[in-house]
């Protein structure tokens, strides 16, 4: 079935989903379980960051929702050694730099993206219907736009088993 983008669709067939992206927040606090860490210190560590998902849902009400990706975090401009990547295309906005120091972190990993991102557009790409553009701000600073290709959209609500980690817990 063909991949549609929410709010891109002229007719209702009901054999296709629309599909969403959102953005929800996890919050870490490192201190958490440490005794004596002084507010100033804790202040200085932002314990609120967000990851992306993407949902697909019904085209008619009550729009459930059929499938939702797990999370997912919006890269940072890429970088080779100390400079930004020429793949990049278009403009280079000076203020990218200024993402990196704030990168997501979860139980003591910290992952090569924002702290924070905030999806502001979703679209078809105009001459490619196989494409998608996401805009999205980083860390308050500065936007980026990426193309995504919609079977990656597809792999990501749907995944293959094989493509499936699971972990086993110690907690038994």
């Amino acid at each position: 079935d063909e991949l549609n983008l929410g709010g891109t669709r002229n007719n209702h067939d009901e054999s296709n989903l629309l599909i969403g992206i959102g953005h929800t927040k996890v919050t870490w606090k490192p201190w958490y379980g440490k005794d004596n860490v002084p507010q100033e210190k804790k202040d200085r560590v932002p314990h609120t960051h967000y990851v992306t998902l993407f949902y697909a849902f019904d085209p008619y009400p009550p729009f459930e929702i059929r499938a939702r990706s797990g999370y997912f975090c919006l890269g940072h401009v890429p970088m080779i050694g100390d400079k930004f990547s020429s793949t990049e295309g278009g403009k280079f906005n000076p203020h990218s730099i200024l993402t990196r120091n704030r990168n997501l972190t979860q139980n003591f990993e910290n992952f090569d993206c924002p702290q924070m991102s905030f999806v502001n557009s979703f679209i078809e790409k105009a001459d490619d219907s196989s494409k998608t553009a996401i805009g999205y701000g980083l860390n308050d600073c500065t936007g980026r736009l990426v193309e995504v290709d919609k079977k990656d959209i597809v792999r990501l609500l749907y995944p293959e088993t094989m493509d499936m980690v699971f972990e086993q817990s110690d907690d038994k």
